[in-house]
């Protein structure tokens, strides 16, 4: 179990260790702490897969959002990256893709941390009161399958019933530098709802 400020340590140095040919894989509501975004575009730089699902940030409990902040922390991603980085959006209908998973896995291994904390200076910086597991298990067993398979599914729309679970990142890319240093404001002081 972690709490606060141990899910960010435990997540940023798992990324730190990551190598080439090893992967990052993301399904999340908000992400914005800088610690995590500056490990991501590290990890990518040394040849580590990162892939993120993420919620657009349109809806909330019935009002239209404006996208802070995942669009721009996608958009600096992707950009920061060169593209090696890749973001799908979840397809929401009214409705918020709440999950918190981030999965760090090789060949042989997988990693997993799972909860209610997104990966936000509030939830992560000792701020709120979050908890998360962390989980490490080989690749192949049933938990290491289903969990990776999960992500699969989301990524690439696997589904039976020919559900579309998430779109293209050029469907809510906000490359705005307004949007994208409001986002930077509201991290840096907490005046924010992430």
């Amino acid at each position: 179990m972690l709490t606060e400020g141990a899910i960010r340590r435990a997540l940023v140095e798992r990324i730190d260790s990551t190598v080439r040919g090893e992967s990052i894989d993301i399904a999340m509501f908000y992400i914005s702490d800088r610690r995590v975004i500056d490990a991501l575009l590290e990890a990518s730089g040394r040849g580590v897969n990162v892939r993120l699902v993420l919620d657009p940030n349109k809806d909330a409990f019935g009002h239209e959002k404006s996208g802070i902040p995942n669009r721009p922390v996608a958009s600096e991603l992707v950009a920061a990256s060169d593209g090696a980085i890749r973001v799908r959006w979840y397809r929401t209908h009214g409705e918020q893709f709440h999950t918190k998973l981030v999965l760090i896995y090789g060949a042989d291994r997988v990693w997993m941390t799972l909860g209610s904390a997104n990966l936000t200076r509030r939830n992560i910086g000792d701020y709120n009161l979050e908890a998360n597991v962390a989980i490490e298990a080989a690749r192949n067993t049933p938990l290491g399958l289903q969990v990776l398979e999960y992500f699969e599914t989301l990524w690439s729309n696997r589904a039976a019933l020919g559900i579309e679970y998430t779109a293209d990142y050029a469907v809510y890319a906000d490359p705005s530098q307004g949007h994208y240093w409001l986002y930077r404001v509201m991290e840096s002081t907490g005046l924010s709802t992430f």
